[in-house]
């Protein structure tokens, strides 16, 4: 029960821990509730016409089940397609012959009929002693609301900003598959235990959830800082900011306790998320990442595979490639890049170089000039996301039409094999930002993709126009310049913009002294090799958000790079010294 004798500030509200885990975020109210019904008499002559109304949207709701079951979520423990098999054999019971039996006999219109009889059917299952099956009720309505939408030709989509904390009276289990796209902080609800589908699904999504908290909505406003902890099944209110460090330390412990199978979610000390992923090409290399705290592969560089003298693969060799860390990084992601190469890398033989190789033929330009060629990798990786979390990246987008050409050929080559009775995976399709035209067309860019992969090693290379491996021109390729963060914070605004999500990997994801940077230009997700991630996690959980943003913000009168550098080292001498390993502030950094 709410403490509600408490102070608002440091407040705390006790209820039932359904989904272990700790989030953090601000408050949003999500009402379900659905327009008014409205009882209405159905000429006789027209009961036909409104039984096969109900019909097709019993049919509507099968459909929209049937896809709800191929969640990311489902596994051998708490398979969510056994959730949403009972919702499809509501769609085959006696509720449906029953609904149409009242059309027909008290001729009253199909969303009448049905409310009618699930009310009677929640009241009597609502009213049993147990527990687990008490709670079995919200799949009645789930079902009814369901059948209810589909006959007014509505959907079920909701509509929410990331890192929020929803607040409920209840959840439908479709609801919580729903809002899981969005990636919560946490959820809240006055009703549901444990066994219920909405806990199960919540936990098989690793969303911190309390439940039981009564009179939610007196309790909290729309906008309150609170932090979910699933763990204790309590919710704070409106923690000191004065105690932040703390708070980010026991974000991220919170979020390990007994969850041997996932590493700890990483907060800042004012409880922003920021997500580490792994640069790996080897289940045993992501092992030690995951150890480490990465969660998912954010860039797996597939010409890693292709061999000497430029032999490429052979489907079955990539698919067995794809696949091995597809099951190495279970619920998480591998975004698997297709082959970022040149004409040399496929010859071996240097005489076919060309004249400006980076400029030339090579990445998706090279794939779609080659269609078998990608087609075949395209194979391998349809067939692989079968198996676990997969991802595409289309390497080195210079315009939209390069995405729409990647995405049909994608599309094709999905049906191909499904044709074939061969199983295939529906993996997003990511795109690398990393040459001037997509950082200025990247507001466009993001209509037609459903991630962004940020690189900044080349990125820093053609928006200045230097060879990052000539040494001649060292003093001009420059990460701090102003050009290169403008353009950080342009991408990722415009992807945040868009709705979909931003990995920035590169030199500068990888090193500490760039990471309080990428967190104050916004990025929330990063893409690093093993040895980057302990410093750059210890420093992501000793840093506030807040202090990376009003950082960068002092950045933007400065002219040169050596003069942000400058900037940054005083710093970070003066505030977060103890964060940063020996020697890293004080060296150069380019």
């Amino acid at each position: 029960m709410a403490d509600t004798n408490a102070e608002k500030f440091g407040r705390r509200l006790v209820g039932l821990g359904v989904s272990r885990g700790v989030g953090r975020g601000r408050v949003v109210f999500l009402r379900q509730g659905n327009r008014p019904l409205i009882r209405s008499v159905v000429p006789e002559s027209g009961v036909q016409d409104e039984i096969l109304r109900f019909r097709t949207a019993v049919e509507a709701a099968k459909l929209q089940l049937r896809d709800l079951s191929k969640s990311p979520a489902n596994n051998e423990e708490h398979p969510v397609s056994d959730i949403f098999g009972v919702h499809l054999l509501i769609l085959e019971s006696s509720l449906i012959e029953k609904t149409e039996s009242a059309i027909r006999e008290k001729r009253i219109n199909a969303e009448w009929a049905l409310r009618d009889l699930v009310a009677e059917y929640s009241d009597r299952q609502a009213s049993l002693a147990d527990e687990h099956f008490r709670d079995k009720y919200l799949d009645i309505e789930d079902v009814a609301n369901r059948l209810t939408r589909a006959m007014r030709g509505g959907t079920s989509s909701v509509d929410l900003e990331p890192h929020s904390v929803v607040v409920a009276r209840e959840l439908r289990p479709s609801a919580v598959i729903e809002l899981a796209k969005h990636h919560p902080a946490g959820v809240i609800t006055e009703t549901g235990g444990w066994t219920s589908h909405m806990s199960i699904i919540a936990r098989e999504f690793h969303l911190p959830m309390v439940t039981g908290i009564k009179n939610a909505e007196k309790l909290l406003s729309s906008g309150d800082l609170v932090v979910v902890d699933g763990n204790a099944g309590e919710v704070l209110l409106d923690q000191d900011p004065t105690k932040g460090k703390a708070v980010g330390r026991i974000l991220a412990r919170g979020n390990s306790a007994g969850e041997n199978e996932s590493p700890p979610h990483l907060f800042t000390t004012d409880g922003v998320e920021v997500i580490i992923r792994a640069n790996a090409e080897d289940p045993l290399v992501y092992d030690r990442a995951k150890e480490l705290g990465a969660r998912g592969i954010g860039l797996f560089r597939s010409e890693s595979l292709v061999g000497e003298n430029g032999i490429l693969p052979s489907e079955d060799e990539q698919f067995d490639a794809y696949i091995a860390v597809a099951k190495a990084v279970g619920g998480d992601a591998v975004a698997i890049r297709t082959f970022d190469i040149s004409a040399v890398h496929l010859s071996g033989n240097i005489d076919d170089c060309e004249a400006n190789p980076a400029l030339g033929l090579r990445a998706i330009r090279a794939g779609l000039t080659d269609p078998e060629m990608l087609r075949t990798q395209l194979r391998a990786i349809l067939r692989a996301s079968t198996a676990g979390k997969v991802d595409i990246i289309l390497p080195m987008i210079s315009n939209v039409e390069e995405i729409i050409q990647a995405r049909i050929l994608i599309g094709t080559v999905r049906e191909e094999l499904l044709d074939q009775g061969v199983r295939a995976g529906d993996p997003r399709v990511g795109i690398m930002v990393e040459v001037p035209s997509a950082v200025i067309a990247a507001a466009q860019m993001v209509r037609h993709a459903d991630f962004i992969c940020l690189g900044t090693n080349d990125l820093v290379q053609y928006l200045l126009a230097v060879d990052r491996d000539n040494d001649a021109v060292a003093n001009w390729y420059q990460t701090l310049h102003p050009a290169v963060l403008l353009s950080i914070k342009s991408v990722i605004d415009s992807a945040m913009d868009g709705g979909i999500p931003t990995t920035v990997c590169g030199e500068m994801a990888g090193s500490p002294f760039y990471v309080p940077v990428l967190v104050g230009l916004g990025a929330r997700e990063i893409s690093i090799h093993n040895n980057s991630i302990k410093s750059v996690a210890n420093l992501i959980t000793g840093i506030s958000s807040a202090d990376a943003n009003a950082l960068v913000k002092t950045l933007s009168n400065c002219e040169t790079a050596r003069e942000t550098e400058a900037r940054l080292r005083e710093y970070y001498l003066a505030n977060w010294k103890d964060l940063f390993p020996p020697g890293i502030i004080n060296s150069r950094h380019r």
